[in-house]
């Protein structure tokens, strides 16, 4: 391993050698078929971690110095290798071989060294590249995913660029041409709703231990942009009611804490859509909506989850029906707006 990592050091710029050395790092840390099994008392997945965690570290840091670099070589010479370590990383992170939360009790700084390198190759990345690409966009947004499900005390604590860079990334991934990428948006966006439902309905509470600083932090930048999840909310019910939806289930799982969430936008966007209505139409679309909600509480359980799972299919299928006997129905767009 310390030949692999010296490479890196001299080469990093040769993808001919450092794209190599890291797919072997994302075999070997990959835990396919529950390969990789230690013993209770065993250190190697903490051994192993943090030698993913140096690699991840020191090619990251390296590449970073390249400069700018021309748009044809981009992907070969930097793309590339970043979209392979976020692979490596979530692989890592989902290998189920690790108790991370011995990192930080013994001041081991390889978890926090790996997700600061992350940010930093993040950043690195314009928006319009993530999509461009579709093996870096599949790597990120699954890399994303487990940050999300297992890690969010870590995305809650990143600045407020960072924070919102990572929800843009999000929105425009919902609207994406690959399913893959869009289902994962989704899941990441239910993790976050999730999150910050919870911490607001703990703030809410008087009784109990305060909440975690980065918590806080993260429900004010929220509060601070309330027009990003808004954004989303309005986007998840455009794809659901107006395009060939064809991950449904996945795009239901987010929508109800969006709409919990923002309440009174829901009210607003609802209303809108109504009256773009055809005037013979408007009473039908309410009466979908009024569908929608019937008998959802206002919590995120999973029997509360499954209801309004099984109430968008139905809200969906009568939208449908209604908008296909529609002769003169408006813009998709337009009622959105």
């Amino acid at each position: 391993m310390p030949i692999l990592q010296r490479a890196i050091e001299l080469w990093f710029h040769d993808p001919a050698c450092t794209t190599p050395i890291l797919k072997l790092m994302a075999e070997l840390v990959h835990n396919r078929s529950q390969r990789l099994q230690f013993d209770v008392s065993s250190p190697n997945g903490i051994l192993l971690f943090r030698e993913t965690s140096k690699m991840i570290t020191t090619y990251g840091n390296r590449i970073l110095t390249l400069g700018e670099l021309p748009k044809e070589q981009l992907y070969v010479l930097k793309l590339k290798g970043i979209s392979i370590c976020f692979s490596v990383l979530k692989a890592a992170l989902s290998g189920s071989y690790v108790n991370f939360g011995v990192f930080r009790l013994y001041g081991d700084e390889a978890l926090d060294n790996a997700l600061q390198t992350f940010v930093k190759l993040l950043l690195s990345v314009p928006h319009s590249d993530l999509l461009d690409y579709p093996k870096l966009s599949q790597s990120y947004y699954s890399l994303l995913e487990v940050l999300t499900q297992d890690h969010m005390s870590f995305i809650a604590s990143l600045e407020p660029h960072v924070i919102m860079y990572i929800l843009s990334s999000i929105s425009e991934g919902l609207t994406a041409l690959d399913t893959m990428v869009c289902t994962g948006c989704c899941s990441c966006l239910d993790h976050i709703v999730t999150y910050l439902f919870k911490q607001l309905s703990r703030s809410g509470k008087k009784r109990g231990a305060p909440p975690p600083q980065e918590s806080e932090r993260f429900l004010h930048i929220m509060q601070q942009h309330p027009e990003m999840i808004q954004q989303m909310l309005s986007t998840v019910l455009n794809i659901i009611i107006f395009e060939d939806c064809r991950n449904q289930w996945s795009m239901s799982r987010p929508l109800l804490g969006l709409i919990l969430l923002n309440e009174k936008y829901f009210s607003d966007l609802r209303r809108s859509i109504v009256s773009s209505q055809p005037p013979e139409k408007q009473q039908a679309m309410h009466l979908c909506f009024e569908n929608l909600m019937e008998g959802i509480e206002g919590n995120l359980l999973t029997k509360n989850r499954d209801r309004f799972t099984q109430n968008l299919s139905a809200f969906r299928r009568e939208v449908n029906d209604s908008m296909k006997n529609s002769t003169c129905g408006p813009n998709s767009n337009e009622m959105m707006s």
